[in-house]
């Protein structure tokens, strides 16, 4: 479990303490916040469409409009909740370039003790260039994620194999993230799948962590690019490659 806690200060201070890292970190956190402000502003724009489907099985047009209110209100609810499970996965492979390009900076910046350049124009030059491979593995990433996803949904309709479900969601979740540095260190699937058992509960655990924050309607926008640095941090740490007590 070595790092799990210790690596979020150095997460948080990856990311502001330069310019071009907060740029990146942002972009991922703005798709999530337009995407929430997308959905509830398309359910009260379809108020009055929600409130005619009611006019026939009611006696009055304000008992329809209210009916219209406390299902747009529901709706607004479940999209909160739904979205707080799935747009880490939306937004993940819409905003990869930009956590391919934060966490392959950071790392770099930790293991090498170097200051990049802060040129935001270049970073995204950068990111033009490695967009088309990181698109590729997101979606192979996204395939592999569906698959266990799948098991793990099927798992929690048992009370019996709950914990199993849950323990998986946490997992794939720290995959979602730690594959950055697979790829970028273009580890095979046998290495891949070695780092994960013997990481298991340094990565379940905080993966959970991020389940959690996850559930919080808004702060959930802040959490792909929070998770982006905190397994970049994790993994160099778990790899030997920094040591948490020693880095500035």
């Amino acid at each position: 479990m070595s790092g799990v806690f210790k690596s979020f200060p150095f997460a948080f201070r990856m990311i502001f303490k330069d310019p071009v890292n907060f740029f990146l970190a942002i972009v991922p956190t703005l798709i999530a916040l337009i995407l929430y402000c997308t959905s509830v502003v398309l359910i009260y724009k379809n108020l009055d469409w929600v409130s005619s489907l009611f006019k026939d099985y009611v006696y009055t047009a304000d008992y329809a409009d209210l009916l219209a209110k406390i299902l747009a209100a529901i709706l607004i609810i479940f999209i909160f909740f739904i979205m707080s499970w799935t747009f880490i996965i939306v937004v993940g492979i819409i905003a990869a370039p930009f956590n391919s390009l934060l966490s392959s900076r950071i790392e770099k910046q930790l293991t090498s003790h170097i200051v990049l350049s802060e040129d935001q124009q270049k970073a995204i030059e950068e990111m033009k260039l490695s967009i088309w491979q990181t698109i590729k593995n997101e979606f192979k990433k996204l395939f592999f994620i569906l698959i266990l996803g799948g098991v793990a949904f099927l798992l929690n309709l048992f009370p019996l194999f709950c914990p199993v479900g849950i323990f998986l969601f946490a997992l794939l979740l720290s995959i979602q993230f730690i594959d950055y540095s697979w790829s970028r260190h273009e580890m095979k699937f046998g290495s891949c799948f070695g780092d994960t058992l013997k990481n298991i509960f340094a990565y379940s655990f905080s993966g959970f962590l991020f389940m959690l924050l996850i559930a919080i309607p808004v702060v959930n926008a802040f959490i792909p690019a929070l998770a982006t640095s905190y397994y970049t941090v994790l993994w160099l740490h778990r790899h030997q490659k920094i040591d948490l007590l020693t880095e500035k």
